[in-house]
């Protein structure tokens, strides 16, 4: 079965590194009981604890047994979401067949341990040190020089699609039939008022994309606001900037320009495989409208 690139990204950061022989488990005692590996002695009195798997990113690997020095190289591979297979050469000295086979495979158990069969034993082992994988580094928007000839995107727009709730389900839509769905949904007395107006807010937002590379939200003053309201608002600090009976809920974000594209600093921390990720998305603007990068908003410059 093929591995998608999250689950193998995730497996090398969980393989990549040494892991030592924690326990064994008799597949033929009655509790199953973990048993420590220092106690699990050979007739020599050697224990399990003695061997250690270190597996590298470029998939090679070393399986080294401490208490007499021997070691081998191999390579391995990912196979499954939380499965894996390594080859040696010859450390195991077993025959070709299911017991090999069985010995070979690792399964990932409990986000913890590495598990293989040997024979009626499951051998458990543990990460006991991490090890080195190359962060590629990319070349992030922020960190590029932007365009300044490029102004096609400002101007100051409203909301002409948005992802909103029409009485039955979340979608992408205009205003008016996302009002539509939701006058619907009221006379039925499935949908309040509260809940319209609600809805309503997104649509009733504006952005703008000054010339400056600002990106400004502003938000509809609700009508029932008095004038001296809003100006105590404004005095005391409640209130950010106000224009055309709009005021800005929040602190300005940042646009630029790169390569014949324009690109918005969403402020988004963000994170995948442990690798911090940019926080700037691509906007794409066509004519007066402009779509933000999960498509879930359209704007319409005005």
């Amino acid at each position: 079965m093929a591995v998608d690139e999250y689950f193998l990204k995730e497996g090398l950061r969980t393989i990549v590194g040494t892991w030592q022989v924690d326990y064994i488990v008799n597949a033929f005692s009655n509790d199953l009981a973990h048993i420590p590996a220092t106690e699990f002695k050979s007739n020599d009195g050697r224990d399990f604890s003695c061997i250690t798997y270190e597996f590298f990113e470029d998939h090679t690997m070393v399986m080294k047994d401490t208490a007499t020095g021997k070691e081998e190289k191999g390579t391995w591979e990912q196979t499954e979401m939380f499965g894996f297979h390594y080859t040696l050469n010859g450390f195991l000295d077993l025959p070709q067949g299911a017991f090999l086979d069985a010995v070979e495979k690792l399964q990932l158990s409990e986000g913890t341990h590495l598990v293989f069969s040997l024979g009626i034993l499951a051998i458990a082992m543990k990460k006991i040190a991490d090890g080195v994988i190359t962060v590629e580094k990319k070349d992030d928007i922020g960190d590029m020089a932007g365009d300044d000839s490029l102004k096609e995107i400002v101007g100051t727009y409203e909301t002409y699609m948005a992802l909103s709730f029409d009485g039955e389900s979340f979608t992408v839509m205009t205003k008016e039939d996302a009002l539509a769905g939701l006058n619907a949904g009221r006379e039925k007395g499935e949908v309040s008022e509260d809940q319209i107006e609600m809805a309503m807010m997104v649509f009733n937002t504006r952005t703008e994309f000054t010339d400056d590379h600002k990106v400004i939200t502003w938000m509809k003053i609700p009508s029932n606001v008095s004038q001296e309201q809003i100006d105590a608002a404004i005095a005391s600090g409640e209130l950010g900037e106000v224009k055309d009976g709009y005021f800005s809920p929040e602190g300005p974000k940042e646009w630029k320009a790169v390569d014949g594209k324009y690109y918005y600093n969403s402020g988004e921390e963000r994170e995948m495989f442990g690798e911090k990720q940019s926080p700037w998305d691509e906007l794409k603007v066509g004519g007066d409208m402009v779509e933000y990068p999960d498509g879930k908003m359209v704007l319409k410059k005005i």
